[in-house]
Order: C-alpha cells, then structure tokens, then sequence
C-alpha cells in the first residue's frame, strides 16, 4: 500500500513538475516603442511591439495617466490556442486614438503598457507594468498665416506663397492633392516667416485646391486654403510611330546597360523600357531632388539652350504607333530642343551638379540644383563634363547633345523640376514671369544675412 502511496505521489510530482515546466514564464513580457516619443497630439500614431515567452500573452493594456484619471487607448485579449496558453509570444501594436475625443486634457502625462500572460505563478501576480513612458500632451496644432494674398498660376506651372508659421512648427509646405512641396525656413531675417515654391502638376486639373499644411511635434496639423487661380493649359498632342529599326538599335542596347534581362520580343521590351524603367528613373529624380540649396543659386531668368529649335513642348501627350496599332501613350516631361550634332549642353543658370550619369530612358544625364527645391535636367548626351559636387555657371558646357537613352535622333532633352515634379521650363525663361512669381515674393521682407552670395537682384 506505501509503495502505491509512493508511486503514485511520485506521479502526481513528475505531472506538476510537467506541468509547471509547460506553463512556466522563462522570460518575463517585454514592451519596446517602435518609435521615440516626447508628445501626443490628437492622433499621434503609436507604436508598440510587445514580446513574452510561452505560454504566450493573455491581454495587453494601454493607458494614458494623466494626473489622477487613466484614459484607456488599447485592451485586448488572447484566448488560449490549447491548455497551455494563447502561445502568442510577439505582439505589433499600432494605435492612433483621438485624444480630443477622449477627452485627455493637454499637459504632462504617462503612457503605460501593462500585459498578463498565461504563466503559472506561485501567487497570482496579475497584468505587469511593462513601460511607463512621461511625455506631453499637446493637441493645438501651430499657427500659420499666408503673407502672400493672391497666387496666379497656369497648369504645370509655379508660384510662390510666402507665410508666417509659429515656432513649434517643424516640417511645412503647400500640398496639391498628392504633391507636397516642402517649405524653406531661415531665409527671411524673421525666423517665423518661411516659403515655399509649389506647382499645380501637369497630371492634375484646375480643380485642384493648393493648401498650406503645418505639422508639429506632436502630429498636430493645420491647413489654410491658399487664394489661388488656376489657369488651364492645353498640352499637345502627338504620334510616334516605332518601327523595328528603332527597336533592334534601341532596346538591347538599353537593356544592357539599364542591366533588364533581355527580351525575346522587341516590342514588349520597348515597352518595359518605355513604362518601367521610366517609373524607375521619375523616382530616382526625386532621390535626387530630395535636397535643394535654401537660397537661390540662379540670378535672372534661365538660359535657353543656343540656336536650338523645339522637336516637342513641355507635358506632350504622346501616343505610341507599332505597325499601324497603338501600343502605349506616356507623357513627355520636357523639351527636346535640336541644333547641331555634339552641339555644346549649357547651363540654364548657376547651380551645383548633384548628378551626372546614366538615367535610362534619358541616358547620360545632369542634373543643377539651383536652389528652393529647382533643378535642372539635360538629357540624352553624348559625353558628360562636369562631377557631381562641381558648382557650375550659367551658359558652362556641361558636356554635348548625343542621341543616348530612348531618344531616336541627337538632340536635348531638357526639363525643369520642382522637387523632382516636372514644371513648364518656359516660365523660367522669362524674366518678367520670374519677377512677378518668384523674385519680388522674395524681397518682400528682409533677407537673413541680406549679403549672402546668390541674393537675387
């Protein structure tokens, strides 16, 4: 009889040592913040990544303690996947509560992550404090008020809007619908005046409604409508008719050096080069763009290619002929301006070389950055002179027109953008536009450092 009695607690020890060891916590939760944190505004996102041992997480809880009230943001529960536990080690938490609506009153504060698992405990411990975060809650957005009353402005075309932001702004600018032009601070001897150059796109409408957005630390945002007439613009149209001499010259050569497998059939490899790989060469422009001198580099209005004649106008739309049958349509974002072959590339005005290489469908290509997010683009050539870094000239070479990329015959293509959107270059060739839209915006308030090289005249 003992020796069953024995047997039997030596049972009952082994299935609870099993059975502790099973549901026992190795590692106590952890909670880590995705991103650091200082201020909530409204709807400031969250993130958070919560990590426990198996068993695995019964519930997380995440509150906000202001003074003496606690302001639920998050509490969910992990039903058991068997008798062990929920076996949910690791847990993504993204949370984006209205704090207005909750009613969260602005000043100091503490997030606090709390998270209960499915472990065995000597004595029930309950959810654990995981992270107590202080921050600030902050749900006014700043201020923002446009000095320039009146913006007129053509489809595919600039302006200016200069305002005054409060100084807990940190990032501002004009959104189009799905355009932003980011803002320049510092110019203006008053360091709460900022501007910026925006553009209506070629691809949009006079609908459009440009706005001035202003954002926080917290995430709090304020947008003002900017009075603005929007002028429409009739953008050409045209054929071009492909046929396989273009291809067999053209489209192995390109994908050779654009590193594309070759193709099989020549026309769906125009055609990836003619879609993809220009998708592929907009966005590395607005790699290249991304950054611009925060005052001007030009002085006057830009250079037009010498005794060159227009081959096409800006925004063109172009549609593709294969054999008598449409195989695509694209938008042309330049001029091709022609003159002779090798012909000199000049500078359409002074400005710094922030690329200087091959770009696909442009071939070998530079790129000026003249400063207030304005570039620069000559496309197509034959051999390129200048460095990225090289500060150049107005009218300097910057190497000679060849036929490279996707063009069918020597010439320059020539664009001119606006953080790497494709504005109207003819605007920047006249000086009286230049004026009106640029230039006397700028002088109206004091210069910062008004002796600063490049001030425009």
């Amino acid at each position: 009889m003992r020796g069953a009695l024995a047997v039997l607690s030596l049972i009952f020890v082994l299935l609870l040592g099993a059975g502790w060891w099973l549901k026992h916590e190795a590692q106590a939760p952890q909670a880590t913040l995705a991103a650091k944190i200082e201020a909530l505004g409204r709807k400031t996102p969250i993130d958070i990544d919560v990590h426990s041992g198996l068993p695995g997480l019964r519930s997380i809880s995440v509150r906000l303690q202001s003074g003496t009230t606690s302001y639920e943001l998050l509490n969910e529960a992990y039903p058991p996947a068997s008798w062990r536990g929920s076996l949910l080690t690791d847990k993504h938490l993204h949370i984006e509560s209205d704090l207005t609506e909750l009613k969260v009153p602005e000043g100091p504060a503490s997030l606090v992550v709390l998270a209960d698992t499915y472990a065995w405990h000597l004595w029930s411990s309950g959810p654990t404090q995981l992270l107590t975060l202080p921050l600030t809650v902050d749900l006014t957005p700043p201020l923002l008020a446009p000095l320039t009353t009146q913006h007129n402005i053509r489809l595919g075309g600039v302006d200016t809007v200069v305002f005054r932001q409060s100084s807990d702004t940190v990032s501002s600018g004009v959104v189009v619908e799905k355009y932003f032009f980011p803002a320049v601070t510092g110019y203006f001897a008053d360091s709460a005046v900022a501007l910026a150059l925006f553009a209506v796109p070629q691809d949009l409408d006079i609908s459009a409604e440009p706005k001035l957005v202003a954002r926080d630390a917290a995430g709090n945002q304020r947008e003002v409508a900017l009075a603005c007439n929007i002028m429409p613009q009739r953008f050409a149209e045209r054929s071009l008719n492909i046929d396989d001499t273009f291809l067999n010259r053209k489209v192995p050569d390109l994908e050779h050096i654009n590193g594309l497998v070759p193709s099989s059939n020549l026309v769906e490899g125009y055609l990836r080069i003619n879609r993809d790989l220009r998708i592929q060469n907009e966005a590395r422009l607005r790699e290249v763009t991304a950054t611009s001198a925060t005052e001007p580099l030009w002085n006057g209005p830009f250079h037009r290619q010498s005794n060159a004649a227009p081959l096409s106008s800006f925004a063109d739309r172009r549609t593709y002929v294969y054999k008598g049958e449409v195989i695509d349509h694209q938008t042309h974002l330049g001029f091709d301006l022609a003159s002779l072959k090798f012909a000199p590339v000049e500078a359409a005005q002074n400005g710094k070389v922030v690329f200087a290489d091959n770009l696909g469908i442009y071939g070998n290509t530079v790129v000026l950055d003249h400063g207030l997010g304005m570039f620069s683009l000559y496309g197509h050539l034959s051999s390129i002179a200048v460095r990225v870094g090289e500060t150049v000239a107005v009218k300097q070479s910057l190497g000679q027109t060849g036929e490279t990329g996707l063009a069918a015959g020597d010439h320059l293509h020539f664009s001119i953008m606006l953080h790497g959107v494709h504005v109207d270059p003819v605007e920047w060739w006249d000086g009286h536009w230049l004026r009106d839209h640029v230039t006397n915006k700028l002088a109206l308030f004091p210069r910062a450092g008004a002796q600063k090289a490049g001030q425009q005249k």
